[in-house]
């Protein structure tokens, strides 16, 4: 196939680095900032660089920040060829996908929002990498017209770079998992951080602390826009969070040493139950008809 892709920060320069060495398909980027497109074509990670007329592309990824995604779709769609396929990585959906799909359709395009699950801490096509893939989940969220044979393909070609594991659900489910999953994580990594005591950390730590600070260097731009785009999600979650975080916070100011040892029990029987389903849980998982309360 003939791929563009559409902003060639840490996803999508991994992206054009992925199908590059793992693929045959010829690859073309597109870049707000023209010194990176060149940077890319110049070590080879891309066969061209686009400009704004996307005639010609079998698959256009757009990988730019949610808040630019449907400005970039919406200027450049009428340009595309009928039966191309557009996907987004946007990390968080609300109305996205419909409001996309629609616009598309008027050229017919076919829409269809992903989300892979990989990063880094560091932002920028200088930390792109061609393995962030390798191993890791595929999400796509397909609405009600989205023809199957369509996820067959972008599902096909994740599969090319590296992704693994593939979650079929809707946006609505992918929203709310994501706050769980994703953006409290980051809450709670970046609120770790601000205790005082963290100026002493050094030769204190182990991994414990390493693994819940890792995050907190994260992109306060994108991560903004996310946490905002989804924030009634986030806040369910902070709500159980903290909830969660009272028990052991009243146990501990009462002494209670049973009710402590009970709810670091609890944690661990959910633990080792999530990790449980995890084994046996198929490559791809199709959750569009699964509701949530």
């Amino acid at each position: 196939m003939k791929i563009l892709v559409a902003g060639l920060g840490l996803i999508g320069g991994s992206i054009c680095k992925a199908l590059h060495m793992y693929t045959e398909h010829g690859v073309y980027g597109w870049n707000r900032t023209a010194a990176v497109a060149e940077k890319a074509l110049e070590e080879h990670v891309i066969d061209g660089i686009a400009g704004d007329d996307c005639s010609g592309f079998d698959m256009v990824m757009v990988c730019l920040y949610p808040a630019h995604i449907r400005e970039w779709v919406r200027s450049h769609a009428a340009t595309m060829t009928p039966g191309t396929i557009v996907i987004d990585v946007s990390g968080v959906k609300t109305d996205l996908p419909e409001e996309l799909t629609k616009l598309c359709a008027q050229y017919g395009v076919h829409y269809l929002s992903t989300h892979p699950m990989a990063g880094k801490e560091r932002a920028g096509y200088s930390v792109s990498d061609e393995d962030l893939y390798q191993g890791a989940n595929f999400i796509m969220t397909p609405l009600p017209e989205t023809p199957e044979y369509v996820i067959a393909q972008v599902k096909n070609v994740a599969h090319q770079i590296g992704f693994r594991r593939f979650v079929i659900t809707t946006p609505e489910l992918h929203d709310r998992m994501i706050a769980y999953t994703s953006q409290l994580a980051h809450v709670v990594s970046s609120s770790y951080v601000e205790s005082p005591v963290i100026e002493l950390e050094s030769g204190f730590s182990g991994g414990s602390f390493h693994d819940m600070t890792r995050i907190a260097t994260m992109n306060e731009d994108m991560w903004t826009d996310l946490f905002m785009e989804n924030r009634e999600g986030l806040l369910t979650e902070l709500d159980t969070l903290m909830e969660h975080l009272g028990d052991y916070r009243k146990a501990l100011a009462a002494g209670d040493r049973e009710r402590v040892y009970e709810l670091i029990r609890e944690g661990r029987l959910r633990k080792e139950q999530n990790l449980q389903n995890r084994r046996n849980s198929p490559s791809t998982i199709d959750l569009r008809d699964k509701k949530l309360s």
